[in-house]
C-alpha cells in the first residue's frame, strides 16, 4: 500500500472541521432561503395590517435568524416633531438603557450616518459599552425610524451578507408600515367621502320633500287663484254690469267715472291672476319631453294672433328654427308672449317689424333671437324686465300684467336654458335665449 494514500490524523481532523463548517454555512443559506421565502409574512393581510407591535415583533424574529441580539429596539419618527420615539424594545427590561444609548449615538453623529448610509453600521456603545448595530427604517423616499441591535456576541465588522439581509428585512418592514399608513389614510378618507355622501343624499331627500311641499303650497295657491279669488272677482263684474244695464240712464257724470274706473280695475285684476296662474303652471302643468319643431310651434302661434298681428299691421320674418326635445305647450307659450311684447311696445303710428330667427352653437346649445324696431328700453334695466309684476312704462302708457317676460324667463330655464335682452331707448329691442339641444327632463 502507497503510503502517500493514508491520510494522517492530523488530515482527518481538519476534513471533519471543514465538513462540519460547509454544513453549518449550508444550514445557514437554507435557513437564508426559508427566511427569503417567509418575507412575504410581513405583508400577511396586504396594507390593512398595521398592528405596528406585531410587525416589529416578525421583525424581531427575522433578525434573530441572521444575526443574534441581547437586545433591540425599535425606535419610530414622529411626523408632527420628526423626533424618534421608542416604539418598542426587548427585553423590556433594557428600555432605558437603549433609549438613553439613542440620545448618546444622536448626540456623537452616529445616528445621522447610519441615516445617510441607509444599512446597517457597527458602533461603539456610549452607554452600553458594547458593540452595537444601527439600521435606518426606510423606505426608498421616506425614512420611518431606526433599529438598534446590542449584539449577543462581540463582531469587529457585519459581514456583507449578514448586512443585505438585514437591509432588505428593515426595508420590507418599513414599506409594510408605509402601506398600512396609506390603506388607512385611503380608508378614512373613504369613511369621509361616504359620510359626505350620505350626508348629501340626506339632505337632498330633504330638499326633495321641502320641493314637493312648495310644489303643492304653489297648486294649492294656483286653487285659490282660480277659485277664491276669481269668484268675488266675477261677482264684482257681474254686479257692476247690472248696475250699469238697470241704472245707467240714473248715473251722474261722476258716479260713471267711479263705475269705469272698477270695470277696468275688475278687467286688470282679472288679467294678473290669469297670468299669475301661467306662471304657477309653467312649474306644476308641465308637458312631456318630445321632439317639438319650432317652425310649427311658431306658426301655430301667428295663427292664433291672427286678429292682433292684422291690427297692429304687423310684419313677421321667420327664419329657420330646429326641431327640439320640449314642451311644445310652454314653447307656444314663449313665442307668444315674445311676440306680443314686440307689438305692445312699438312706436307709435309705426307698424311692428318683428325677426324671429336662430343658430346652433359649438357648446351644444341653440340660440334664438326674437327682434323688434319698437321704443326699446334702458339698457341698465335690462334684468328688471324679467321679473315678475316688473313694468318699465306706467300703466297709462302701455296695457299688461307685468308677467309676460317673467313667464318667457321661467320657461326657459325649465328647458335649462337662459335668457337676456339687448337694447337701446327707441332704436328696438332683441331677446336673445338658448335652449341645449338635448333635453331629457324639466327643471323645478
Amino acid at each position: 500500500m502507497d503510503k502517500s494514500s493514508i491520510w494522517s490524523e492530523n488530515d482527518i481532523n481538519k476534513l471533519r472541521t471543514r465538513v462540519e463548517f460547509l454544513e453549518k454555512e449550508n444550514r445557514w443559506y437554507y435557513s437564508v432561503l426559508d427566511l427569503a421565502a417567509s418575507m412575504g409574512d410581513i405583508h400577511q393581510g396586504g396594507p390593512k395590517s398595521i398592528d405596528i407591535d406585531h410587525l416589529l415583533d416578525m421583525t424581531r424574529c427575522y433578525l434573530d435568524r441572521i444575526i443574534h441580539f441581547k437586545s433591540t429596539a425599535f425606535f419610530l419618527v414622529n411626523e408632527s416633531d420628526h423626533t424618534f420615539n421608542l416604539a418598542q424594545a426587548n427585553p423590556l427590561e433594557d428600555q432605558g438603557l437603549l433609549q438613553l444609548e439613542l440620545d448618546h449615538q444622536i448626540e456623537k453623529g452616529n445616528f445621522a450616518w447610519a441615516l445617510k448610509q441607509n444599512r446597517a453600521i457597527l458602533v461603539d456603545g456610549e452607554v452600553i459599552r458594547e458593540k452595537i448595530v444601527l439600521h435606518p427604517l426606510a423606505t426608498r423616499f421616506k425614512i420611518k425610524g431606526m433599529m438598534i441591535g446590542r449584539l449577543a456576541k462581540p463582531l469587529r465588522y457585519i459581514p456583507s451578507d449578514w448586512s443585505a439581509l438585514v437591509s432588505i428585512i428593515l426595508h420590507n418592514t418599513a414599506n409594510a408600515m408605509e402601506n398600512g399608513e396609506l390603506y388607512q389614510r385611503l380608508n378614512d378618507q373613504n369613511k369621509n367621502l361616504e359620510k359626505e355622501v350620505r350626508d348629501r343624499t340626506s339632505a337632498l331627500e330633504h330638499m326633495t320633500v321641502e320641493l314637493k311641499n312648495n310644489i303643492q303650497e304653489l297648486k294649492d295657491f294656483t286653487f285659490v287663484a282660480s277659485h277664491d279669488l276669481r269668484e268675488p272677482l266675477r261677482k264684482l263684474v257681474t254686479f257692476g254690469g247690472r248696475l250699469r244695464t238697470n241704472y245707467g240712464s240714473k248715473l251722474d257724470r261722476r258716479a260713471e267715472d267711479y263705475l269705469k274706473v272698477m270695470e277696468k280695475a275688475s278687467i286688470r285684476m282679472q288679467k294678473l291672476i290669469n297670468s299669475l296662474m301661467q306662471l304657477s303652471k309653467v312649474t306644476t302643468k308641465g308637458g312631456d319631453i318630445k321632439p317639438a319643431s319650432l317652425d310649427k310651434v311658431v306658426n301655430q302661434v301667428m295663427t292664433d294672433l291672427e286678429s292682433r298681428i292684422k291690427r297692429s299691421g304687423a310684419h313677421i320674418l321667420l327664419g329657420d328654427l330646429p326641431t327640439l326635445p320640449a314642451d311644445e305647450m310652454q314653447m307656444r307659450q314663449l313665442f307668444k308672449n315674445l311676440i306680443l311684447n314686440a307689438i305692445q311696445f312699438n312706436k307709435k303710428n309705426t307698424p311692428p317689424r318683428i325677426s324671429i330667427t336662430s343658430r346652433h352653437r359649438e357648446d351644444g346649445f341653440w340660440e334664438f333671437w326674437v327682434m323688434d324696431e319698437g321704443i326699446g328700453f334702458d339698457q341698465k334695466q335690462a334684468d328688471r324686465i324679467f321679473r315678475p309684476f316688473e313694468r318699465l312704462s306706467g300703466r297709462s302708457e302701455k296695457d299688461g300684467s307685468g308677467m309676460g317676460l317673467a313667464i318667457c324667463k321661467k320657461i326657459v330655464e325649465r328647458h335649462g336654458g337662459t335668457i337676456t335682452a339687448q337694447s337701446t331707448k327707441q332704436s328696438g329691442a332683441t331677446f336673445i335665449f338658448r335652449i341645449p339641444e338635448k333635453v331629457t327632463c324639466l327643471a323645478s
